[in-house]
C-alpha cells in the first residue's frame, strides 16, 4: 500500500497562491495540494527558523475569492510545508474545496 493510500483524506492537486501569517508576519507561497484535512504549500524563501507551529493561511483564488483558515504546521521540509486544518472550520473548508474545483489544474 502506498503512502498516499494511507491518508485519511484524498488529495486534490492544484496550483494557487497562498499567504501564511504566523506571529504577525506574512509569507507568500503557492498551494501544491488540498484535502478535507489540510494542505501542502511551497516553503517560502523567507520562512523563519525555528519554524512556527501554527498559522492562518489565506488561499488566494482571485481578487474577490480569498479564504482564510487556521492551521497547524505538521511538516516542515526544505521544499514544502504540510498543514493540518484546525477543527471547527468545516464550512470554510467546504468553501475552499468548492472554489478549488474551478482552478485550471494544468497550470504549473
Amino acid at each position: 500500500m502506498s503512502y498516499a493510500e494511507k491518508r485519511r483524506h484524498p488529495r486534490l492537486a492544484i496550483y494557487s497562491a497562498a499567504l501564511a501569517v504566523c506571529a504577525g508576519e506574512g509569507y507568500l507561497s503557492d498551494v501544491k495540494d488540498l484535502s478535507q484535512g489540510g494542505a501542502c504549500i511551497g516553503r517560502p524563501k523567507n520562512w523563519p527558523e525555528p519554524a512556527p507551529t501554527e498559522c492562518r493561511v489565506y488561499f488566494i483564488f482571485d481578487q474577490e475569492t480569498v479564504i482564510g483558515l487556521d492551521a497547524k504546521i505538521v511538516r516542515n521540509d526544505t521544499q514544502d510545508i504540510g498543514l493540518e486544518f484546525v477543527a471547527g472550520q468545516q464550512a470554510r473548508i467546504d468553501s475552499l474545496l468548492y472554489e478549488s474545483r474551478f482552478l485550471d489544474k494544468d497550470v504549473p
